[in-house]
């Protein structure tokens, strides 16, 4: 058990911060009034016997020789569970408080970011392939389990052991994020048949060529505007019949070929060199349906091509080239 530095009632077993050492899990014994009181002191200046300074709470775990400083700076998001034990012991009646930001236990599929926290017993899996599943844009089939996870690893998985203000206690876990790439490494990977349909189908070498597209796609570029001219935007007859069912289809994919995000186009490295000189056709294939696998070609794909004087655009389906 550690003590609270100023409550002398209280004692933590567990505490987890986050990367600025914002509290997000405290794990707190102690009478029911003494919580209370500590829980108060977030909301009052330090001078008048709080813990509040600079608008924002701090409190101080002692452990051994060692000081670790936990931060609240927005005390509306911390949430409270109270478990009570029996009132028949030598300490009086005792409560055993959890202390969480709903981060911890609501994914942000927004974010594409969720936490899994774990006893110090082997991380399940199944319990990050469940949570992985949940963060995804695309769904994911079971088979494919084992080549992301694998392939991805410490892409998507930051075990909180090594954030710089690591977890106090027994308690750990991993922080998962998808990042900004992971549906383009999946629709790559159907397309380059690392990750298969069919399940009796999934290569041998699965895991590694899954690292491989990864480490072969570079980040996405943040661009305050479109990264080159579109010209006259047009359409086919065929995309066309697809705005009433798909009514987002257009905006959704222009967005991304502003900039820079190529979709499951095989052309990357000409698109790139095309931007950087101003100069050269521009072409991606991004799916119509984005929970549908996309091969770049065929069904499911809709193309947007540049010609290189950037006098025109346009959206068409493979099968009217």
């Amino acid at each position: 058990m550690f003590s609270i530095e100023s409550f002398s009632d209280l004692f933590a077993d567990a505490c987890i911060r986050g990367e600025q050492s914002e509290l997000l899990l405290l794990s707190l014994y102690g009478r029911d009034t003494s919580v209370l009181q500590f829980m108060s002191a977030f909301s009052v200046p330090r001078d008048q016997g709080g813990l509040l300074t600079g608008g924002q709470a701090c409190f101080t775990i002692v452990e051994s020789d060692q000081r670790h400083t936990a931060y609240v700076p927005d005390l509306d998001r911390i949430q409270k569970l109270t478990g009570r034990f029996p009132d028949r012991n030598l300490f009086g009646t005792l409560t055993h408080t959890w202390l969480y930001d709903p981060i911890l236990v609501q994914p942000d599929r927004a974010g594409r970011t969720a936490w899994l926290l774990s006893d110090g017993v082997e991380m399940s899996r199944s319990r990050l392939w469940t949570l992985v599943k949940a963060l995804s844009p695309l769904p994911l089939l079971d088979h494919w389990q084992e080549p992301l996870l694998d392939g991805l690893g410490a892409r998507i998985c930051t075990p909180l052991s090594t954030f710089k203000f690591p977890p106090i206690g027994k308690l750990g876990g991993i922080r998962v994020s998808l990042g900004d790439r992971f549906e383009d490494i999946v629709s790559i990977g159907v397309s380059e048949g690392a990750l298969s349909l069919n399940p009796d189908a999934l290569p041998t070498d699965a895991a590694l060529r899954v690292a491989a597209i990864a480490n072969d796609l570079p980040p996405k570029r943040a661009a305050e505007g479109p990264l080159f001219e579109l010209g006259r935007v047009v359409m086919t007859p065929g995309v066309e019949s697809l705005i009433d069912m798909c009514p987002r289809l257009i905006n959704r994919c222009l967005a991304a070929y502003t900039r820079g995000d190529w979709g499951v186009s095989l052309d990357r490295q000409l698109n790139d060199e095309a931007v950087s000189s101003g100069d050269g056709r521009i072409l991606a294939a991004y799916p119509i349906d984005p929970a549908r696998p996309c091969a770049g070609y065929g069904e499911n794909t809709l193309w947007i091509i540049t010609e290189a004087d950037r006098s025109v655009t346009t959206l068409l389906l493979p099968e009217e080239y």
